[in-house]
């Protein structure tokens, strides 16, 4: 019985990590990867975009809000391309 619940835990992880590299919107997809072009030809213009800083004030990336029904995306930029993708519920 315990290691079933070892097993169900490790595969509900698993899957929670996969969907932290890919959002949806409608129907077409931005993954950890894409170009900050494609994100917003696919998602639109943010809510908001704001600069991520270290503690000397130089700037590492960019944060891109978008609000989905009852949720927030968060899209992080570097460099050109997105480096993380968090969903706020």
């Amino acid at each position: 019985m315990k290691r079933w619940i070892v097993l169900a835990a490790g595969l509900l992880l698993s899957f929670q990590a996969l969907a932290a590299d890919t959002v949806r919107f409608g129907s077409k997809v931005v993954t950890v990867g894409d170009s900050e072009e494609k994100v917003t030809a696919i998602a639109g213009a943010p809510v908001s975009r704001t600069e991520v800083q270290n503690v000397y004030g130089a700037v590492l990336a960019y944060r891109l809000d978008y609000v989905q029904g009852n949720k927030t995306v968060q899209i992080y930029v570097a460099h050109g391309q997105v480096v993380d993708i968090k969903e706020i519920f």
